[in-house]
């Protein structure tokens, strides 16, 4: 169905029917859609998205994806994506940080294991002040650095 209204349409992308298609289906069956999709078509369903979308919907599109699939790869590459490029998007960076502490364990080991660097690092580079010890508070109440 997902490839019907995008690759597989002749004409343009059903964005509507697609985002209903991903923002409905409960985690497991996302998962078997994207192996199915991928042993298909010969790519994965992530990558169909990234051809078909742009912008702001291919973003929201592939952190929903992603959220079903590996929630926290997503998440470290939404800590990555707030400190990438000049200056430090603080605001996704803090709630990031913020909403996401009940998994931060989680995430920060997938952080280590994708970019070889801790989410503490990142924030001793990206911030200063109150908020820098704000944020690493937060993250030593899951991850103590130095244990």
């Amino acid at each position: 169905y997902i490839h019907s209204c995008g690759l597989g349409k002749t004409f343009g992308t059903d964005e509507k029917n697609i985002f209903k298609a991903i923002c409905a289906a409960p985690p497991q069956h996302l998962t078997e859609v994207s192996l199915a999709y991928a042993e298909k078509y010969g790519y994965s369903l992530e990558k169909a998205m990234e051809k078909e979308f742009t912008g702001k919907a291919k973003e929201g599109l592939l952190f929903t994806i992603g959220m079903k699939l590996k929630p926290f790869q997503a998440i470290a590459k939404l800590v990555k994506s707030a400190c990438a490029g000049i200056g430090t998007n603080e605001m996704l960076l803090i709630d990031t940080i913020i909403r996401y502490q009940n998994v931060m364990k989680d995430v920060m080991a997938a952080h280590i294991e994708m970019f070889s660097k801790s989410i503490h690092d990142r924030v001793r580079e990206e911030c200063s002040g109150k908020l820098k010890d704000l944020l690493l508070a937060v993250l030593n109440a899951v991850w103590p650095e130095g244990i």
